[in-house]
């Protein structure tokens, strides 16, 4: 004796649904296989850039004098030409002393040489809210520099130029009183900032 059963082509319903569920958790994995490559990125270009900031650092704490030099230079938008004097960096015989200005323009066009080979820049800046502007801020005993280190479309600049600066202008109070100084970072922004 046969029966007839009314359960015709369900297996291939079954099928149909299995699929649909295992496409969305594959589509699930990509995504957040994607979103992982993204923050090992990020975190590989933090750490370059870190490594280049503190290397950066250690020159300009051991030839203070020159910070004003190294300021001019490494801010420079164009690539300078190489300096009269190597000081000994790029293995050149040293056959008078350098003087400390003439020490940091040479440690800072071997930064901006090795800067060339990453896709970061770095800039230095007097310090967010630490006495860094005006006439008297050489005077201030809280005054310092920071350097600043962006990469992707962010530059290593403070403020608002249209451009997604790494830090923005803070506004202050009811009346929006806009600070020059500076001190928060861009929503954007894929930036550090380390005070030397």
């Amino acid at each position: 004796m046969t029966t007839k059963s009314g359960q015709k082509g369900v297996g291939l319903i079954e099928v149909m649904v299995a699929l649909l569920l295992l496409m969305v958790a594959i589509l699930g994995y990509t995504a957040l296989q994607g979103q992982a490559i993204n923050s090992t990125n990020e975190a590989y270009e933090r750490t370059q850039s870190l490594v280049m900031m503190r290397t950066i650092a250690e020159k300009i704490r051991a030839n203070p004098s020159g910070i004003a030099t190294y300021e001019n230079q490494i801010n420079a938008s164009a690539a300078n030409s190489a300096p009269a004097k190597q000081c000994g960096l790029n293995g050149e015989a040293i056959t008078a002393l350098c003087t400390p200005a003439e020490v940091a323009e040479a440690e800072s066009y071997l930064f901006k040489t090795e800067l060339a080979n990453y896709d970061f820049q770095i800039q230095m800046h007097p310090c967010p809210n630490t006495g860094g502007t005006g006439t008297d801020a050489a005077n201030n005993i809280m005054f310092s520099y920071c350097l600043i280190a962006a990469w992707g479309d962010t530059t290593p600049t403070i403020g608002t130029n249209g451009e997604i600066d790494c830090l923005t202008e803070r506004v202050v109070g009811e009346d929006d009183v806009v600070e020059a100084a500076g001190g928060n970072y861009h929503v954007k922004a894929t930036c550090m900032m380390m005070e030397i």
